[in-house]
């Protein structure tokens, strides 16, 4: 198996001792060179692959250097090297014909043509559109494509006959525009130094028309290989480059009327973060199978192999993780006992295979869960510096192994570089983290279990530290000769001991990627190392935009059509809508203007999504017209009828729509009548006890026995001896949840504040001058004073008991402090 890159393109798995391998790596790789930003400028990722050449356009020379890629002439003569992709833009006519096709009639350059009949192949025929003023008309597009800001960009418009068969496109007719701009976004993970892929084959042609089809009413349609996530996910440049093609279209074509983004996964997630970022890009957003953004996701995905590994390997009871139904009382996403999906299949066969050849055993799975059908290989691609490859890497050659492959160099501007090592930094952390913490309160997950998996999970190695992946991730025979030199043995020889247990098959098959993780030298005796997150990246990448924060510069409408695919296991897990609309309400009080749509789906995860679209679409279009029509209205008060919380049957028949649908989610509302029709699962650190917004990389630390205090086990009352084992997993103390992220640099967290004595029923503290203390029993208040100007705090009249202490500056929680007993 070898599994490349997620959202979009789905991770596929080939059998043990296959010969193709999607993600095979033998080069090794080193920090990646940076190239120098211009003057006042963002800086430019070298070495950078480019691929215009591939899509119709012809590459510029800039370099006699060899950097970038060559450029030859039609003989094969070398002419020299482009390193930043430039080419001449290109303009094409195309014809759409009735069986949903696109046949070009003029190329760039070429001379009229008589006829569009004539031009088009034999037997096609030239399809009509009914534009949104209800003309029809020859479905015939004006297509440009070039270079922007490096990146392939595209713009595409219906266009007359006349200019088809006899026009130019310097002088366009744009006579069958709506006024409407489609900016069409992409989805996918990458890892950049690639110019992209243009999407613009067969019937589906996204970058041509839209997905699905607006071209044909009369939109705009803008596109850019750097909006396109499944080459790299480095959204500031993404967003750079989203800016710069809208202005290219208006300088060309004028201002639209309004411009509406569309995309799914992580199309939606650029449509957020570029409203966040650039607010006058968008005015109308339509994110499909969204999440709040990329960056934040890699923290609980970060979990899923950890978590994966010490279930299948290490649990005393692995009887009771057999049943995957169980799984997610870690892991928070969906787990289904019964179910294979292809992921599952994939390692199935690859332990059968390992049986037959090795006589290696392996557990079979009975089911499966989101962290394999949907996130497996997504670890190694997000954070191992010698794993990823990208499309075109080939055209560098020994360029290639400048490259650090991995997420945090991609987008290496936003993380910041570490000056020791000068890998990108990583914000990635789960120091305090709890696994299991709300099923072991609730009672479901034993005390035994809890404390094991948090003694034994471990964490990441640092990115210096990082080795190749095995099977699947890698092809079987690379692994292979890899441990052969390792150990300085032979092919045959390696194969031997694996088959005799000489060799720990882990170093063939491993895809929890437990090589790169940190262990327990003793099963557990010894607890394992968490990884520490870097702050200046966490810092910085809060500060860089990377994340959404939920304070939208402007308000704008929000359509979230979402088709529902848990029970298939699929990554764009339901949820994140939820994530998306509770940072809302955190970053600015309210979610105005964004609705939240589902559509149920049959067993296969199939639903006419497309009608969803063309709906949501429809109602952003009317929308824009009630504002435009009152320009005072603010976008709720404009909200047409359409445009409301509303869920629908995998058949498109609408289930209910209205203010309360998705009662009970975000609130302890009783469950409207959506909330009660699709059940929503969660993530490893929501189930850890952090919050559903999803955005906490390095939660702020409790001492153990405040934590015990506060009442954070629930139903468990750990015992001395439990504590002491809880004191030794979490030596530095426990997440405190209640808080925001260390690092973010828009809150300053107070201290806590200091117990100076406890006198009789009195106690006795210093805090910051005028800060509210509050004395804190079970995890209420049961009792708040203001500091004097001197800091000092008494608080008499205390009843008997254990007591936890926090301090309030400007509304701004503080740390906890050490329990207070109170006689």
């Amino acid at each position: 198996m070898a599994v490349r890159r997620g959202p979009v393109r789905r991770s596929r798995l080939v059998p043990l001792l296959a010969v193709a391998a999607l993600a095979a790596t033998g080069l090794v790789g080193v920090p990646a060179a940076q190239g120098q930003a211009p003057p006042g400028g963002p800086p430019v990722q070298y070495p950078f692959a480019c691929t215009a050449q591939d899509h119709g356009l012809e590459l510029v020379v800039d370099n006699q250097d060899g950097l970038g890629v060559e450029v030859r002439d039609g003989n094969g003569n070398l002419l020299g090297w482009s390193k930043d992709c430039t080419a001449e833009t290109r303009t094409w006519y195309y014809a759409m014909d009735t069986t949903g096709r696109l046949h070009v009639i003029r190329g760039h350059g070429e001379p009229p043509v008589d006829s569009i009949e004539d031009a088009l192949p034999a037997g096609a025929q030239l399809a009509t559109t009914t534009l949104t003023d209800g003309r029809s008309v020859p479905y015939l597009v004006r297509h440009e494509r070039g270079v922007i800001n490096r990146f392939i960009y595209s713009v595409s418009m219906l266009a007359t006959e006349e200019e088809v068969t006899q026009g130019s496109p310097d002088e366009p007719d744009d006579s069958l525009w709506n006024g409407r701009l489609l900016f069409q976004f992409q989805g996918g993970v990458g890892i950049g130094h690639s110019q992209g892929r243009y999407d613009d084959g067969g019937t589906r042609a996204r970058a041509i028309k839209g997905d699905p089809d607006r071209l044909g009413m009369g939109y705009a349609v803008i596109y850019s290989t750097g909006t396109r996530t499944g080459d790299h996910y480095n959204l500031l440049v993404g967003g750079r480059t989203a800016v710069q093609v809208k202005e290219h279209f208006v300088a060309t074509h004028g201002e639209p009327d309004y411009t509406v983004g569309l995309g799914g996964s992580g199309g939606g997630i650029q449509q957020y973060v570029y409203a966040q970022n650039h607010p006058e890009l968008l005015d109308a957003l339509v994110p499909q199978r969204s999440y709040p953004d990329m960056a934040t996701q890699t923290i609980h995905v970060g979990d899923c192999a950890l978590l994966e590994r010490w279930m299948d390997l290490e649990a005393e009871d692995t009887g009771f993780w057999a049943d995957w139904d169980r799984r997610e009382l870690l892991q928070g996403l969906n787990s289904v006992e019964g179910y294979l999906g292809s992921n599952a299949r994939a390692l199935n066969e690859a332990k059968d295979l390992l049986q037959a050849q090795l006589g290696i055993d392996l557990p079979r799975q009975s089911g499966s869960s989101e962290c394999i059908e949907g996130w497996l290989g997504l670890l190694p691609l997000a954070m191992n510096p010698l794993f990823g490859w990208e499309e075109n890497w080939e055209l560098l050659g020994d360029q290639v192994d400048l490259i650090e492959r991995t997420h945090w160099d991609d987008a290496r501007e936003a993380y910041g570089t570490d000056p020791e090592t000068g890998y990108a930094r990583v914000p990635w952390d789960n120091v305090g983290v709890q696994y299991g913490l709300r099923p072991v309160a609730e009672g479901v997950l034993s005390p035994e279990q809890f404390l094991e998996v948090n003694a034994e999970v471990g964490g990441w190695k640092r990115t210096p530290d990082m080795v190749h992946e095995g099977v699947p991730f890698e092809e079987p025979d690379v692994v292979l000769a890899r441990i052969a030199e390792a150990r300085g043995i032979s092919v045959p020889q390696v194969l031997l001991g694996l088959a005799t247990g000489a060799i720990p098959y882990t170093e063939l098959f491993d895809p929890w990627s437990m090589r790169n993780a940190q262990l327990s030298p003793d099963g557990g005796v010894t607890p394992a190392p968490r990884h520490e997150g870097d702050l200046e990246a966490i810092r910085n990448v809060y500060s860089s935009g990377l994340v959404f924060r939920g304070d939208l510069p402007r308000e704008i409408p929000i359509i979230e059509a979402r088709d529902y695919l848990e029970h298939v296991l699929d990554m764009h897990n339901s949820h994140q809508s939820f994530a998306v609309r509770q940072r809302l309400l955190d970053g600015q009080g309210h979610h105005d203007g964004q609705v939240i749509w589902f559509l149920d789906t049959d067993a296969n995860g199939d639903a006419p999504a497309d009608q969803l679209t063309h709906q949501a679409l429809d109602t952003i279009a009317e929308w824009q017209a009630n504002l435009a029509a009152d320009p005072t209205l603010s976008v709720a008060e404009a909200a047409p009828e359409l445009a409301q919380d509303r869920c629908l049957a995998a058949d498109g028949t609408e289930i209910a729509r209205g203010p309360g649908v998705w009662d009970g989610i975000l609130d302890d509302r009783p469950e409207g009548a959506c909330a009660q029709h699709f059940e929503l699962h969660t993530t490893s650190r929501i189930e850890a006890g952090g919050p559903v917004s999803g955005d906490i990389y390095k939660c702020h630390l409790m001492p153990v026995t405040t934590a015990v205090a506060e009442g954070l086990y629930g139903q468990w009352e750990p015992t001395p001896a439990e504590v002491d084992r809880l004191e030794q997993i979490f030596p530095t103390g426990v997440c405190d949840y209640g808080l925001p992220s260390q690092g973010d640099p828009t809150v300053d967290v107070p201290d806590a504040p200091e117990v100076v004595r406890v006198v009789g029923r009195t106690v006795h503290l210093v805090a910051e001058p005028g800060a509210t203390v509050q004395l804190r029993r079970d995890g209420e208040v049961v009792a708040e004073r203001r500091a004097n100007p001197t800091g000092r705090v008494v608080v008499p009249g205390v009843a008997p008991g254990t007591y936890t202490v926090r301090q309030v500056v400007d509304g701004q929680p503080g740390l906890l402090a050490d329990p207070v007993l109170v006689r």
